[in-house]
């Protein structure tokens, strides 16, 4: 089994560089070592191999200095990783963990070194999931489509919720908005009958919390307290999650002062540049769509339910 072969493998990575536990380095390691896998066949289409890993690895974390000898166990958010690579199998309707679903997981629990190193290579790391996706559809390993067949309401459904997570994975409070916003379905029809308000409903998601919920995500989490905000004739990008806060913090007391794109380090921002311009331009499209897209499609009708969201949220 080639998952196993995964956790045997960074069991012996661990090993290798002395570590006292295995971590998802160990784990993004062992994907590797198992090149017949999706995972690692995935990743190497992506421009990542082991040779990357190896000195990417190194760099974030430092060798130990005793050799190790019986059980080694696993860290915390290793196993956290393996738990959501059941899951991950479980939301695909795989009746087997494969190499796939553990990279999918890996990515997934996000804050790990294994998750980190890949998202300073693999821009946006999202792309690991589509990829994924992507290998999965043609392979003879699949044994059911992520979502069974449904009538165009359930189609409808799924759609919007996809792009209402917008690249992250899809929370049941994607799934709730989305059934709300579809047009002429029967869940709509029932809930609004019922009194439930599309609107309200989004205000609610708003305001509650994912991260005390099984729906939680380190990505999103962190977006939700993000902001952009035009101040005169410039534009001000927030960030607030704790993590980054904590980096910028140790940054601007090395560099005595605000950091700017300029020297060595203008080079650095350009990604971070091309990335807002790129989302300023997504949100833009959405806001203002072009006319050719209001044809009655069923992509009409998801960019519709999006851009209501959206410009509800924005303007309040």
């Amino acid at each position: 089994m080639k998952a196993r072969r995964v956790v045997v493998t960074a069991q012996e990575q661990a090993r290798l560089l002395k570590h006292d536990h295995i971590g998802t380095e160990h784990i993004l390691l062992g994907l590797l070592e198992v090149p017949d896998g999706t995972a690692a066949r995935v990743l190497h289409q992506l421009g990542y191999d082991k040779e990357t890993a190896q000195v990417d690895i190194a760099a974030a974390v430092k060798p130990g200095t005793e050799e190790l000898s019986g059980h080694i166990p696993f860290a915390p958010r290793a196993k956290r990783t393996l738990d959501l690579a059941l899951r991950e199998a479980q939301q695909l309707h795989h009746n087997y963990i494969g190499t796939e679903h553990i990279l999918l997981a890996l990515v997934r629990e996000g804050e790990g070194v294994g998750a980190r190193v890949l998202a300073e290579r693999i821009n946006p790391v999202s792309k690991i999931r589509a990829a994924v996706l992507t290998s999965l559809e043609g392979s003879q390993e699949v044994v059911a489509s992520p979502w069974p067949a449904g009538t165009p309401a359930t189609e409808d459904t799924v759609s919007t919720a996809s792009a209402l997570a917008g690249g992250a994975p899809v929370g049941s409070h994607h799934l709730l908005e989305a059934m709300l916003r579809a047009e002429n379905s029967m869940a709509a029809r029932v809930l609004r009958e019922l009194g439930v308000d599309p609107d309200a409903v989004a205000a609610k998601i708003d305001e509650l919390d994912p991260e005390t919920t099984t729906d939680a995500n380190p990505e999103e989490a962190a977006a939700r307290k993000m902001e952009i905000r035009l101040v005169d004739d410039e534009v001000h990008l927030i960030l607030r999650d704790p993590t980054t806060v904590t980096i910028a913090k140790k940054v601007t007391e090395l560099s005595d002062g605000p950091i700017q794109g300029v020297g060595p380090v203008a080079g650095m921002f350009v990604p971070l540049w091309r990335s807002t311009h790129q989302l300023l331009l997504q949100i833009q499209r959405v806001l203002e769509p072009e006319p050719e897209e209001e044809d009655g499609s069923a992509a009409s009708k998801v960019a519709r339910a999006v851009r209501t969201v959206l410009a509800h949220r924005l303007r309040r």
